[in-house]
């Protein structure tokens, strides 16, 4: 009983973590559907709040790490999935970072678009997080990596038409930079997202 309650922890704790990484996106989200220069300030500092309480989770699971004497997976893979939930997070906090370094007056064409299909692609990861402790059923475990494989490279095509689209028409330098500064940031988090979900497969076959 006590050695399953341990387990548990570290199964649990992984779709915790993801979440955060969506209460930041859809934070930004929600912000961009109602910009308001004026607030980036404000937004930036939210942000960085939920990716702190993120950091403060993610030292509590190491920290128990530590002291365990039979983790679920092995202790290396569960410090490395803890820096890559962590690292899509931070790629999330990003965004509202650079909206207030560069002072977006306006967004550029498409962002919210955008970031509506990365936050749905964030829930994705968490799903597959949720059904983490069955890594070792396919039928269970390989449709939710796929439909993160998916997203990723549907957030990749998006990319590319978007920065295609800024130099096939007339516009300010500045503004071209930030346009695709934004979906650079944006199409990162995407990139985030695949790495753990091969990071998972990683471990799947490591366990066969």
């Amino acid at each position: 009983m006590f050695k399953k309650k341990k387990s548990n922890y570290y199964f649990d704790s992984f779709p915790e973590l993801s979440h955060y990484s969506i209460r930041c996106g859809e934070m930004i989200l929600d912000y961009m559907k109602n910009y308001d220069p004026k607030r980036l300030w404000e937004i930036k500092q939210s942000v960085h709040e939920i990716e702190h309480e993120a950091d403060d989770k993610k030292k509590e699971v190491s920290a128990k790490l530590l002291e365990e004497f039979m983790p679920p997976i092995e202790s290396v893979d569960i410090i490395e999935l803890l820096a890559m939930i962590d690292d899509i997070t931070d790629a999330v906090e990003e965004i509202s970072l650079k909206l207030y370094l560069y002072n977006y007056e306006t967004l550029p064409p498409d962002t919210v678009e955008f970031m509506e299909m990365t936050v749905e692609g964030m829930k994705k990861v968490e799903e597959a997080f949720k059904v983490f402790p069955s890594f070792l059923e396919k039928e269970i475990m390989e449709p939710k990596i796929q439909d993160v494989l998916l997203f990723e490279s549907a957030s990749d095509a998006k990319y590319i038409d978007d920065v295609a689209s800024l130099y096939r028409k007339e516009m300010d330098q500045t503004e071209r930079h930030k346009a695709e500064t934004m979906y650079s940031l944006i199409e990162n988090v995407g990139d985030k997202c695949h790495d753990v979900v091969k990071y998972i497969e990683t471990i799947i076959y490591k366990n066969l």
